[in-house]
């Protein structure tokens, strides 16, 4: 799974709590472990399933609430003004497309310390496929991955590994 260190810039969701780890770096790449405690991981998913509530279409069978308060609990999500079973808007957005969404925001929010380094094509690659992260992530229980991200040398690094010319 690739993420873009400038996606990094725009992410609204913040993980507090992850832990992450260098496994290894050297001149060319750094590989970490991050993990993050089964609340950081429900409280990402609540986020996430909230953002994508906002801009999903009205749902029929379901009234608008007066007064335009938001209301929020474990049964149910703000949806544009509209009290939806938080099940029912999970089966309408589509689970997969929603874990898909709370994965990346996790990989972007959890590396966001590394976005001052030069990274090549301002890519980070995670070891596990998609597919692995996908059947390893379930809201509330403790998630982690695997990243690796490859620097690029600065104009500077490259002048001082060069050899002088005199």
């Amino acid at each position: 799974l690739e993420a873009s260190i400038t996606d990094l810039k725009d992410s609204a969701i913040t993980v507090k709590d992850a832990k992450t780890v260098v496994e290894s770096q050297d001149d060319e790449k750094i590989q970490l472990r991050v993990d993050l405690t089964g609340k950081e991981t429900q409280v990402v998913f609540e986020k996430v399933l909230r953002n994508l509530a906002r801009t999903a279409p009205p749902v029929p069978g379901f009234r608008r609430q007066k007064g335009g308060k938001t209301c929020v609990n474990r049964d149910s999500l703000f949806l544009c003004l509209v009290m939806v079973p938080t099940d029912f808007l999970l089966q309408m957005l589509g689970e997969e497309r929603v874990t898909s969404f709370v994965i990346q925001e996790i990989i972007n929010s959890t590396l966001g310390d590394f976005e001052n380094l030069t990274v090549k094509d301002n890519k980070i690659n995670t070891t596990q496929t998609a597919e692995e992260l996908k059947a390893l992530f379930v809201p509330g229980n403790e998630f982690g991955f695997n990243a690796t991200l490859e620097l690029e040398k600065t104009e500077a690094e490259i002048a001082s590994s060069s050899p002088s010319e005199e």
